[in-house]
C-alpha cells in the first residue's frame, strides 16, 4: 500500500471525512460538503498530506534509477540430420486389413432407443 500511495489517500478520506464533520457543525450538511471539496477551506491534515506529497515527488525525481539492460541471445547450433535411414522407420501399411464394405442401413435410423445401443 505505502509503495502505490495508497496511505496518502487514506489520510485525505480521514481529513475529508473530519472536515465535513466539523462544518456541518456550524452550517447546513450540502455546505459543509461544498466547503470540503472546493479547495479554499483546507484543514491542517489536508495541508500536511499536501506537503507529504510534494516531499515524495521531489524524493522520487532526485532518486537516479539504474539502469541496466541485459540482452540476451539465442545460440544457435547446426545440426547435421541425417535422412537417408528414415524410409526404413516407417512402418509397412497392413497389407491384411479389410476395409468395411457394408453400406449403412436404409433408411437410416433417426432415434436410437436405450436397449438398441451396442
Amino acid at each position: 500500500m505505502l509503495s502505490l500511495g495508497a496511505h496518502w489517500a487514506l489520510l485525505q478520506t480521514v481529513a475529508w471525512t473530519g472536515m465535513v464533520v466539523s462544518y456541518s457543525r456550524d452550517g447546513f450538511f450540502a455546505e459543509a460538503v461544498s466547503q470540503t471539496f472546493d479547495g479554499k477551506h483546507p484543514c491542517r491534515l489536508c495541508e500536511v498530506i499536501q506537503q507529504g506529497r510534494e516531499e515524495e515527488k521531489e524524493q522520487d525525481q532526485q532518486r537516479v534509477k539504474p539502469v541496466s539492460i541485459l540482452v540476451l541471445g539465442i545460440v544457435w547450433q547446426s545440426t547435421n540430420f541425417d535422412f537417408s535411414c528414415d524410409g526404413e522407420r516407417i512402418p509397412a501399411p497392413d497389407s491384411q486389413a479389410l476395409a468395411r464394405r457394408d453400406e449403412p442401413p436404409k433408411p437410416r435410423p433417426r432415434h436410437v432407443l436405450p436397449g438398441q445401443l451396442a
